[in-house]
């Protein structure tokens, strides 16, 4: 602060500055008084202190053995707690403190430089050995301090060693995969009955499934599962027909140690896509956290790192679902090339409107069908669909809420106004929305052909059928080959693979596009 010319700190001392004065009090004693020299001074010794036990065993003797009054010398000295009389060599030139030569009856609590208050034990007097030096488990404190400095920092770089060669160790091991052989197509991603090599913990027990797919420039197609372990950790399982084998990646595991690690809501419903706009090829996952709002996570180099995972933060936009409500998600092709296309995902907003959000901005969804015209957690599904000779048109399923509960598709058209009229039913007296029931979709014929499931509540599968000119609904779906099932999730890629969870493994299946109500087993692709 300045004032002036003058310049005052801020940090001003009055007098008497209690501090100080409590300085000059102890370094300077008042001397007007006779001050009694410890003994260890007076014999050269240095000073040494005693710890409150000892100060305690001190007033338990003094209470047994009575006090040492002037006059009672001899009665005090022939007492069977002493082994002979005392005689104190400086008493001739000390000056007596102000109790005399003993001291207070009451300064049992004083410390032992003050020791001259009671008399040493025969055959201590004149003992001029200094007092030894303060210790903690046997050694010196500064050395006993150094040591568990060195232990400390030992055991902190042993831990940060194990953490990074634990996930070094994950990520190797879980790129380690099954000998699962393809069809010397490369369409499918197993082969015959064979499983993956690698074990890991089971699926989650209400674990949802969602599978994504694209080829890249070589013509090496490359697909992506998603689900929940046990330890409600997201697992991502990737194969492509080049290395014809699984690869696992941890995704709550990966970004555990970052400052945005996951938080994902057990059960959370998936949504996962991939981009194959060349040179470009990415897959995202879309999930939600325990308040329902929807996260995102990217592989966006696919082919050449696939298992580097990393947040994708939608642009920090607050995206929150109904609580229960479902997920999907597509890449949107541009009309044209001129662009990358988009990232659409479609959720159920907590008032009832389907909404789609897309990357172009994330934070501005556009409803899509209107609350009044779907049920509460509605199943979803998304895909691309044909509009003229460009892939940029959207087809969306969900369940309308009606008398006849009707799972039906919602057509894009540059726009998601009117959607209403754009609507084909698709399955009718479907069961209410249930935590168990999921739908999925799959095209083929140069994306002119469509197949839309539905897996129900009670576990039966639903199907209809587009063949480019109308919709037929399938009589029965069967699944021809591997073992027994009953699905508790499934999903399907835009390649007409399909992927079930049925007793604790993910099982694989082509479908027979000739007759879209068989799928072929091809084996399992997790564990």
């Amino acid at each position: 602060m300045s004032q002036g010319s003058q310049t005052y700190s801020s940090l001003e001392v009055h007098e008497p500055d209690p501090e100080q004065y409590q300085k000059q009090v102890v370094s300077y004693p008042d001397h007007s008084l006779p001050q009694p020299m410890p003994l260890e001074q007076r014999t050269g010794a240095s000073p040494t202190y005693t710890s409150p036990e000892s100060t305690k065993e001190v007033v338990t003797s003094a209470s047994e053995y009575g006090y040492y009054k002037p006059g009672q010398e001899n009665t005090y000295n022939q007492h069977p707690g002493y082994a002979g009389a005392y005689v104190d060599p400086h008493a001739a030139n000390s000056p007596p403190g102000p109790y005399g030569p003993v001291g207070s009856p009451m300064s049992g609590g004083t410390t032992a430089v003050y020791s001259d208050q009671y008399p040493p034990l025969a055959g201590d007097a004149g003992e001029k050995a200094k007092a030894p030096a303060a210790t903690i488990c046997g050694m010196k404190k500064r050395t006993f301090y150094i040591i568990l400095a060195v232990a400390i920092l030992i055991i902190v770089a042993a831990v940060a060693g194990g953490v990074a060669g634990g996930l070094a160790a994950q990520n190797s091991s879980k790129t380690s995969s099954a000998d699962s052989k393809s069809p010397a197509d490369g369409s499918s991603s197993g082969g015959g009955n064979a499983t993956a090599s690698d074990s890991g913990p089971k699926p989650l027990d209400i674990s949802k499934l969602t599978a994504s797919n694209f080829t890249d420039g070589d013509g090496v197609v490359h697909r992506t599962l998603f689900f929940q372990d046990e330890y409600n950790s997201i697992i991502a399982r990737r194969w492509d027909s080049k290395s014809k084998s699984w690869a696992t990646d941890n995704l709550t595991d990966q970004l555990i140690a970052t400052t945005r690690p996951l938080d994902v809501a057990a059960g959370t419903p998936l949504a996962s896509a991939s981009m194959d706009l060349d040179p470009h090829y990415e897959t995202h996952l879309w999930f939600l956290d325990p308040n329902n709002y929807i996260h995102s996570m990217a592989a966006t180099d696919a082919v050449g790192t696939p298992s580097g995972w990393a947040n994708d933060t939608l642009d920090d936009a607050f995206l929150q679902t109904w609580d229960g409500g479902q997920l999907a998600a597509m890449w949107q092709r541009c009309e044209g090339a001129d662009c990358d296309g988009t990232w659409v995902v479609a959720y159920q907003r907590p008032e009832g409107a389907i909404k789609t959000a897309n990357s172009s901005m994330w934070a501005t969804a556009t409803v899509a069908v209107n609350s009044t015209d779907v049920a509460a957690n509605s199943s979803l599904a998304i895909i691309p669909q044909l509009s003229g000779p460009w892939l940029d048109a959207i087809e969306l399923v969900s369940e309308k809420a009606s008398s006849t509960r009707t799972m039906r598709v919602t057509t894009y058209a540059d726009t998601w106004d009117s959607s209403e009229d754009r609507v084909t039913e698709l399955i009718t007296d479907i069961p209410q929305p249930a935590t168990r029931q999921q739908f999925t979709v799959t095209k083929w014929g140069s994306w002119n052909q469509a197949l839309y499931l539905a897996l129900l509540s009670d576990g039966t599968l639903e199907g209809t059928h587009y063949d480019g000119t109308s919709m037929k609904s399938l009589a029965g779906i069967s699944f021809n080959g591997g073992p027994d099932v009953s699905f508790t999730a499934i999903a399907m890629t835009t390649d007409a693979m399909f992927y079930g969870i049925s007793d604790d493994e993910v099982l694989e299946y082509s479908l027979d596009t000739s007759n879209p109500s068989q799928f072929t087993y091809v084996g399992v692709a997790y564990p």
